[in-house]
């Protein structure tokens, strides 16, 4: 059982979840991932379009209340890891990520601080997980325009990944932003197969 302290260590579903949610809605593929799950709100979005879903958090109690939500959660396995370490002899068709984004000195609050310029754990998380990316595969990622999300951007071709904003969003003092990120070999591909 959960108690109300360790319930509060539980990121729970705000704009930027929806946001997300929105993006990878009637999706369908074979293997997704979720990384960070918190709630579990993403992963049940995800069960409803692909067969196998895997949901990652470093947050034990975050993974007992998301497989205890009672809103139809199914088909969803449970991984207490650090971004997707764990995670090897599979790979998926999509990666949603919800990363801690809040630029931050130190990590005090492991939910929302993302490091010095609100991009370090989500490029972590990136680094974890894109070893995972089926060749065709996309990750979705959202996060704050208070993190230096154009460095993200940049950073992506060093691991052999491009990335591309979707959407943009303004919520109170910040733009929640949208990227979608594939394989640069896929993205290559893709625009010869235009030019041809």
């Amino acid at each position: 059982m959960i108690g109300e302290e360790d319930e509060d260590s539980i990121y729970k579903p705000a704009e930027d979840t929806f946001m997300l949610a929105d993006a990878i809605d009637g999706l369908h593929g074979y293997n997704a991932l979720e990384i960070g799950t918190g709630s579990g709100y993403i992963a049940y979005v995800l069960s409803k379009g692909f067969g196998r879903v895997v949901a990652t958090d470093i947050n034990l109690e975050a993974l007992i209340y998301a497989k205890n939500r009672d809103d139809g959660i199914r088909d969803v396995e449970f991984v207490c890891c650090n971004s997707a370490d764990a995670i090897s002899n599979i790979s998926f068709d999509l990666i949603a990520v919800n990363p801690p984004y809040l630029p931050s000195e130190h990590i005090e609050d492991a939910a929302v601080d993302g490091g010095m310029q609100g991009i370090e754990v989500a490029m972590s998380m990136i680094k974890s997980a894109s070893r995972l990316l089926k060749d065709d595969g996309r990750m979705i990622i959202v996060i704050s325009s208070l993190a230096r999300y154009d460095l993200l951007l940049s950073s992506l071709h060093d691991i052999g990944l491009e990335g591309r904003i979707t959407a943009r969003k303004r919520y109170g003092f910040e733009d929640l932003i949208l990227i979608e990120i594939r394989s640069i070999k896929h993205a290559t591909r893709q625009h010869q197969d235009h030019q041809g």
